[in-house]
């Protein structure tokens, strides 16, 4: 009664209920979609197969991502011509992330000595540790500095390319920023998406802080239409392949639904040295459970 049967085990209702709640704060305090931990998670605390919890942590960022969304346009925070560029280039990215990872779950195991690996989990699970760590340094690096220098960046390098069609995103006030680089971007966090099951927020985060100069409030509240439209389009996608558990993600967002908008107001409350400094801890918590389930595979 008090548990779910996913891939033939138990797990409890409430031990997910709780995660959902604590991921969904997460993703509203940092304007993502929680993936990049629940996924992660999901694997490592409740052994969910990588596909399912792949599929599923997707269907659940629909719901923290529209809460988050939601709540981050009613306090100003966001950038929305920015979001606009994005959608095109994510969606096919999704298609693209999704298709990589079915051929990866079909690939077999990688023999180390004693033990075994799949393929997919090897590969997946290490684009997770390295992306994340990348991001973490460039929170914490950036979170020592002075919080005038933090919340008000100059005109980053991307922000600097003269390429194409040019658009101002007067939120953050950048001017001339090439449409097809945020077009492009779109491109890759909707790969990642499809591939490591996360909304590309915590990707993305680091690209408009450090790549654009964006203000880190600007920042944590841009790319949220991207995050829901991307957890759509793979929700639909992995649920095509049978990767989504239906029972599993409803019980994600009934507690991420709600956690994620007292996550995006703590946000606002924050400054910008400290959100940058948090978020680099969940991160490397993140990091350390992804490393756990890798080493698991081999002892």
């Amino acid at each position: 009664m008090w548990s779910l049967t996913v891939a033939g085990s138990q797990v409890p209702i409430l031990g997910i209920a709780a995660l959902g709640t604590a991921v969904g704060y997460v993703a509203g305090m940092f304007g993502i979609g929680g993936g990049f931990l629940m996924t992660p998670l999901l694997i490592v605390i409740f052994r969910i197969p990588l596909p399912i919890a792949i599929g599923s942590g997707l269907c659940q960022i629909i719901g923290t991502s529209l809460v988050s969304f939601l709540r981050h346009r009613r306090v100003g925070q966001g950038e929305p011509r920015f979001d606009l560029l994005m959608i095109p280039g994510s969606l096919l990215g999704v298609e693209l992330g999704a298709r990589t990872l079915a051929g990866l779950a079909n690939a077999g195991n990688l023999e180390l000595g004693d033990g075994s690996i799949p393929w997919v989990s090897l590969v997946v699970e290490t684009g997770y540790m390295v992306m994340l760590l990348v991001v973490a340094i460039q929170y914490w690096r950036h979170a020592s500095q002075p919080s005038d220098s933090f919340q008000f960046l100059r005109s980053g390098p991307l922000a600097r390319v003269r390429f194409g069609p040019r658009i101002d995103l007067p939120a953050s006030g950048l001017t001339g920023v090439s449409a097809l680089v945020i077009a492009y971007i779109g491109l890759g966090l909707g790969f990642l998406s499809g591939l490591l099951g996360i909304g590309g927020g915590v990707a993305l985060n680091p690209v408009l802080l450090y790549g654009f100069g964006f203000p880190i409030r600007q920042a944590v509240g841009t790319g949220i239409v991207v995050l829901l439209a991307t957890a759509l389009l793979g929700t639909g996608v992995h649920a095509a392949a049978g990767n989504v558990h239906l029972g599993l993600s409803l019980v994600l967002l009934a507690g991420g639904g709600i956690s994620a908008q007292f996550g995006a107001l703590a946000s606002k409350r924050m400054s910008g040295a400290a959100l940058a400094r948090v978020h680099a801890i969940v991160i490397v918590a993140a990091i350390g459970a992804v490393a756990w389930d890798l080493v698991k595979h081999l002892v």
